[in-house]
């Protein structure tokens, strides 16, 4: 009995050494999903994001390509407006419930913001479902995101993500 527990023990920390053992280049993409999505949001906007007819391969394109069907309402004061949005997608690229809106910044005039916030869900509502390559749905599925809208003041055709 005893030598079956230290055989059965062996077993266990030999596959253990090899799980351990795995070339660097076997990476988990759940695991490097977070990093993957600050460097592709940081460098990524409208500009860098896929065509409307593509499927979007990578994090840092869904904001991109939600922006594109964004319009910013236009404000009596120049200042840069901020809007960011929590939602999850399912592996086909619809969203799971509604969005959130956790954070604004915008002008101080009468209805304003209430403007911002209405014209950021409308854009989420239109764009979507968005087209995921089946690498990034299974990726992404049920994952919780935060997506910045942000509109510059003096260019009021250009939204970063």
């Amino acid at each position: 009995m005893r030598r079956l527990q230290a055989n059965a023990a062996k077993e266990i920390c030999r596959r253990q050494n090899q799980a351990r053992q795995k070339p660097a280049t076997a990476l988990n993409p759940v695991r490097l999903l977070p990093l993957l999505l600050f460097f592709c949001l940081a460098g990524g906007g409208p500009e860098a994001s896929a065509q409307a007819g593509e499927p979007l391969n990578l994090p840092g394109e869904i904001g991109g390509r939600i922006a594109q069907c964004w319009k910013a309402p236009r404000t009596e004061t120049a200042q840069i407006v901020e809007v960011t949005v929590r939602l999850s997608f399912t592996r086909a690229g619809a969203v799971i419930g509604e969005p959130r809106v956790v954070y604004v910044r915008a002008p101080a005039e009468p209805g304003v913001r209430e403007r911002i916030v209405d014209s950021v869900l409308a854009a989420v509502k239109a764009c979507t479902p968005l087209p995921f390559t089946p690498a990034l749905g299974a990726a992404i599925a049920g994952r919780m995101l935060a997506i910045r809208f942000r509109s510059l003041p003096g260019a009021p055709k250009r939204q970063t993500v």
